[in-house]
C-alpha cells in the first residue's frame, strides 16, 4: 500500500493514487503468470503435527521444543499413522530412524501421489521415506557429523532466523574430501557446541544430478566420509530433508534456529511435489548413472569390480583387458550411449548412437519427434526411442502418435520437459511449471513456493 503524507496537495495526491493502482495491477499480472511467491510464514501461525515416538526422549524433546514457537503441535505414532489426519496442520515433521526393518517395506503416510502435506524429514527419515517412495535421497551415507558444509547463499538461512555464513570455523580438510579440495583447511557452521563428542551420524545424499531437477533445492552439505558435495540439507518438492541426526536438545543455538527455519521454508509448499521416479540401490538392484560409471573408474580407491557390476557382459568383456587408463577414455567416448537393459545392467543403446544425439541432449525431444514424421524407418526408429525416453509422449495404449499428433505434444509441452539419469533414464513433464505456464528453468528454487492463489 502506498501511504500519503497530509500536506500533499490534490494534484500529487492523484498521481500517488495512480502509482499506487499501477504497482498493485503489476502484482496482479505477476501472481496470475505463476510468480512472486508468498512470502515466508510466521512460524507462530503454523500448525506442526510431529509423526515419530513422540513418548520416547528425542520425540518429547522434539515436539517440547517446537510448542515454543509455533501456534500448536500435534503428535502421532509413527506406526499406525492415518496419513488424512494431517489434513488440518500446515507442517508434518516426520521422524523415522534406521534401527527398525531396513529397507522399510511400508511407508508410515501412505502413499507417495497422495501425499500433499509440506513435511520436514528428520534425519534417516529421508533415507527411508526416499526408499519407500522411490524418491531421490536414497543413495548416499549414514556418516554426517552435525557440522554443516558448504552453504549456499539462501534465504533459508536468513529467516524467521538470521544464521550468519560469514564467521566459521576453520578444521583441517576431512580425508575423505582431499580427492576434491586440495586447501589443508576448509570452513564450516558446527551445530553442536562440543564437536569432539561422538555424535550420532546423520544422513547425507549424493547431489550430483541436483541441478538438472527443477524441484529440488540444495542448501547445504555436512562435514561427512564420502564427498564434501554431499547434500543434509535440501528440498525436493514439498519434502524438506533435514539430514542432521541430533534433536533440538542437542544442537546448538545456530542448530535449531536452521531446524526452525526449515520448518518455516516447507510450509510454503504444498503446490509442489517430487517428480522424479528414483530407485535406491537399497532396495534392491538400480541401474547406476551414466557419470557413475566414470566416476568410479577415476577414482583409484574404486574397485574396477564396480565397474564390471555396472555394465552388460557384452559390454565388459569389450573393455575388460584395457588398462585403466583406456578404460577412462572409453568411457569418456562412449557412455553417453549407455542404457539400462532389463536386468539394469548397462549396455550401448544402438538405437541413440546411430542418431548421433544422447537421450538426455535438448534437442532429444525434437529429434524424436523429427523421426516420428519421416521415412517408415525413421518412425520404426522414433517410436522405439520415444518408449524408451519419452514416456509421457506414449499413449495409455502404448501407441505412440506420430506426424502431427506428435508434433502437437511437443510444442504444448516442450518448456516444461527435463531429462533425468539417475536410474530412471527418462525425460519428464514438471507439471508445476505446465500448470503455471512457466518454463522450468524459469521456475526454480524459491519460486516454487505456494501461490496466494494457485488457480
Amino acid at each position: 500500500m502506498v501511504r500519503l503524507h497530509e500536506g500533499l496537495n490534490v494534484k500529487n495526491h492523484r498521481i500517488c493514487l495512480v502509482l499506487a493502482l499501477i504497482v498493485g495491477l503489476g502484482g496482479l499480472i505477476r501472481c496470475a503468470r505463476g510468480g512472486g511467491p508468498q512470502a515466508s510464514r510466521d512460524l507462530k501461525s503454523l500448525k506442526v503435527l510431529y509423526v515419530g515416538d513422540p513418548d520416547d526422549e528425542r520425540g518429547r524433546a522434539i515436539t517440547g521444543f517446537l510448542r515454543r514457537h509455533v501456534r500448536r503441535v500435534d503428535e502421532a505414532a509413527r506406526r499406525g499413522f492415518d496419513p488424512a489426519s494431517a489434513d488440518a496442520c500446515d507442517v508434518v515433521v516426520l521422524d523415522w530412524p534406521q534401527g527398525e526393518k531396513f529397507p522399510p517395506s511400508a511407508c508410515p503416510l501412505g502413499a507417495r501421489e497422495k501425499w500433499g502435506r509440506p513435511t520436514l524429514l528428520l534425519g534417516s527419515a529421508g533415507l527411508n521415506l526416499a526408499v519407500a517412495w522411490k524418491l531421490k535421497g536414497g543413495s548416499g551415507c549414514t556418516c554426517m557429523e552435525p557440522i554443516a558444509y558448504g552453504l549456499r547463499a539462501h534465504e533459508i538461512f536468513d529467516a524467521p532466523f538470521h544464521i550468519d555464513r560469514e564467521p566459521l570455523v576453520g578444521i583441517r580438510t576431512p580425508p575423505d574430501f582431499s580427492a576434491e579440495i586440495s586447501a589443508s583447511t576448509i570452513r564450516v557452521l558446527p551445530l553442536v557446541d562440543d564437536r569432539e563428542l561422538n555424535w550420532r551420524p546423520g544422513w547425507c545424499t549424493y547431489d550430483y544430478d541436483f541441478a538438472r531437477h527443477p524441484d529440488v533445492e540444495y542448501f547445504c552439505g555436512g562435514v561427512n566420509r564420502k564427498t564434501p558435495t554431499a547434500a543434509g540439507l535440501w528440498r525436493q518438492g514439498n519434502l524438506l530433508h533435514f539430514g542432521f541426526e541430533q534433536s533440538p536438545a542437542e544442537m546448538n543455538e545456530v542448530g535449531r534456529n536452521l531446524l526452525l527455519n526449515s520448518v518455516a521454508y516447507v510450509s510454503r509448499f504444498s503446490q509442489d511435489r517430487p517428480i522424479a521416479i528414483t530407485p535406491s540401490p537399497f532396495a534392491g538392484a538400480a541401474p547406476p548413472s551414466r557419470a557413475g560409471v566414470i566416476r568410479r573408474l577415476k577414482i583409484a580407491d574404486y574397485p574396477l569390480s564396480f565397474t564390471q557390476e555396472a555394465l552388460a557382459p557384452a559390454v565388459w568383456n569389450h573393455i575388460k583387458d584395457k588398462s585403466r587408463l583406456e578404460m577412462i577414455t572409453w568411457a569418456d567416448a562412449e557412455s553417453q550411449w549407455l542404457h539400462p537393459n532389463a536386468d539394469n545392467l548397462l549396455e550401448i543403446d544402438s538405437d541413440l548412437k546411430a542418431i548421433g544425439v544422447t537421450f538426455d541432449d535438448p534437442t532429444f525431444p525434437d529429434t524424436v519427434v523429427h523421426l516420428l514424421g519421416g521415412t517408415p524407418e525413421q518412425r520404426a526408429r522414433g517410436r522405439l526411442l520415444a518408449s524408451r525416453y519419452l514416456p509421457d509422449l506414449v499413449k495409455t495404449d502404448a501407441a505412440v502418435p506420430e506426424g502431427d499428433s506428435a508434433t502437437a505434444w511437443l510444442a504444448e509441452n516442450h518448456a516444461y520437459l527435463f531429462a533425468s539419469d539417475s536410474g530412471d533414464y527418462r525425460w519428464y513433464i514438471d507439471p508445476l511449471a505446465k500448470k503455471r505456464q512457466i518454463p522450468w528453468r524459469e521456475l526454480l528454487g524459491s519460486r516454487r513456493a505456494d501461490l496466494a492463489d494457485p488457480g
